[in-house]
C-alpha cells in the first residue's frame, strides 16, 4: 500500500481534471441516496475519499459525512475544497485496514468505491479492509463496496482503455489507463501527458491491485460476519454479469448484535 500512496500522492493535481465530476456525481447520487435510506443512515465514512468530492455531496444532503484516505496529499486537496466550499465535513489520512485506530464513534454505512479496494494488494489485505470497515460499523450498518470488473481484463495481455483528454487553463491533457493482468495480480498504469506552450510532459503513476471476484469477495463479507448482499454492475442497481458489466458493486450489512 505505500507504493499506492506514492503513486496516488504524485498523482492528485492531475485527479480532479481526469474525473468528470460534473456527470459523476449526479450519476451516482440517486444510488447513494436510495442505499444509504435503507439503513436510516446519517452517519456516512467514506474511506478510500480521494478529494472529497463524494463527502461533499453527503454533506449537501445533510448527513454528517466522514471522509479518509492514505494518500495524504488527497486529504489536504479534500479539505482545501472543503473550505472553498463552507462546507463542515472531517477529513483524515486513514489506512482503510486500520480505521479503528482513526475513528472511535461508529458510522451508520461505509464505503469504498472507486476500485480502491484491489488496491490492498492481496486476499489478506482485503480481508483486512473488509475488517477494519466493519469494526467501525454500526450493528447492521450498510457496507458499500465498488471495484473494476477484472473479468473483463484478458489474461496476460495489456489492455488500455481510451484515452481522455482535457483542456483546461490552456493546458492539453491526456489521460491513458493501461492494465495488465497476470493470474490474480493486475498492475495499473496512469500516464498523464501534458501539453503547456508547445512543450510536453509526462507523468506516470503505477499501483498493484489484486483482481479480486465476485464470489471471493461475497466470501470475504460472510466471514466477516456480513449478511444479505447483493451484487450489482453499476450505479443503475443492474444485476451483476460477469460477462457484461464494467464494474462491481457489493453492498452488505454488517451481522446485529
Amino acid at each position: 500500500m505505500s507504493d499506492a500512496t506514492t503513486a496516488f500522492d504524485a498523482f492528485q493535481p492531475y485527479y480532479d481534471i481526469m474525473v468528470d465530476w460534473e456527470r459523476r456525481l449526479p450519476r451516482e447520487g440517486p444510488f447513494f441516496q436510495r442505499t444509504l435510506a435503507t439503513v436510516a443512515a446519517q452517519r456516512v465514512l467514506d474511506c478510500a475519499c480521494g478529494t472529497g468530492h463524494h463527502v461533499r455531496q453527503f454533506a449537501r444532503w445533510g448527513l454528517d459525512a466522514v471522509g479518509s484516505d492514505l494518500a495524504p496529499a488527497m486529504i489536504e486537496a479534500a479539505r482545501r475544497l472543503a473550505r472553498e466550499e463552507g462546507a463542515a465535513v472531517r477529513f483524515e489520512v486513514a489506512d482503510f485496514r486500520r480505521l479503528p485506530e482513526t475513528f472511535s464513534q461508529p458510522f451508520d454505512a461505509v464505503m469504498c468505491t472507486g476500485n480502491s479496494l484491489p488496491l490492498a494488494g492481496s486476499p489478506d489485505g482485503i480481508r483486512e479492509a473488509i475488517a477494519g470497515m466493519r469494526d467501525v460499523l454500526r450493528p447492521d450498518g450498510l457496507l458499500i463496496l465498488g471495484c473494476l470488473n477484472f473479468e473483463q481484463i484478458p489474461e496476460g495481455r495489456t489492455l488500455v482503455e481510451e484515452p481522455r483528454v482535457r483542456c483546461v487553463d490552456n493546458r492539453e491533457i491526456l489521460f491513458l489507463k493501461i492494465f495488465r493482468k497476470i493470474r490474480r495480480r493486475c498492475d495499473l498504469t496512469i500516464v498523464v501527458l501534458e501539453k503547456t506552450g508547445g512543450a510536453w510532459s509526462k507523468v506516470e503513476s503505477h499501483a498493484t491491485l489484486w483482481a479480486v471476484r465476485q464470489q471471493e469477495l461475497e466470501g470475504m463479507l460472510t466471514e466477516a460476519g456480513f449478511g444479505r448482499i447483493h451484487a450489482y454492475g453499476g450505479y443503475e442497481l443492474k444485476p451483476f454479469d460477469p460477462a457484461t458489466s464494467p464494474g462491481l458493486i457489493l453492498v452488505a450489512r454488517k451481522a446485529k448484535e
